[in-house]
């Protein structure tokens, strides 16, 4: 696939380059988030067939509730009209991607927070997808659920970390 980022476009598009590759039977969600003056873009992908007709190797895949899943880092060369695989979000920092939008965190600021990872949005949460997914170790985690947290999408009057405030503003 390729990021179309033809003149005139309304939204930046993933086209494909080569029709005759087998489908993905597979959810892919694609947010675009600016870190350190450069463009990123985190795709997640689950699906059935990530691995026999998805083309990735299987060290590429982790497991989450018995889906194959995988999370892959881009950075967006605008000028050169393609996308550079990366190993991750980078060291001493965090993204938190959702529906609205998405914001790069430091690590080294707030270090409860993992390095090189991506938390998903509370919706993606209560969907069944994981809290977050850690590149250096390539896992994902359960969702947080801190004491006295209720189910409510505002805060209570209980005790937050920056994590709860910035998975649920983006629902």
């Amino acid at each position: 696939m390729a990021l179309d980022l033809s003149p005139g476009a309304r939204w930046p598009l993933l086209t494909f380059l080569l029709d005759k590759d087998p489908p993905v039977n597979a959810e892919i969600s694609s947010f675009l988030i600016r870190s350190q003056g450069r463009m990123l873009m985190v795709r997640y992908m689950f699906g059935a067939n990530l691995v026999q007709g998805g083309g990735y190797d299987e060290t590429e895949i982790f497991m989450w509730r018995g889906c194959p899943s995988r999370m892959e880092v881009f950075e967006v060369d605008v000028t050169g009209r393609r996308l550079v695989g990366q190993s991750g979000v980078g060291d001493g920092q965090a993204a938190f991607v959702g529906a609205a939008h998405t914001v790069m965190v430091s690590t080294k600021k707030f270090p409860k927070i993992a390095a090189n990872s991506v938390y998903l949005n509370y919706y993606m949460r209560q969907r069944g997808h994981f809290g977050a997914y850690h590149f250096e170790d390539r896992k994902a985690t359960q969702p947080r659920a801190p004491k006295g947290r209720s189910r409510r999408l505002y805060p209570c009057a209980c005790h937050w970390e920056l994590e709860d405030y910035l998975v649920v503003c983006d629902v």
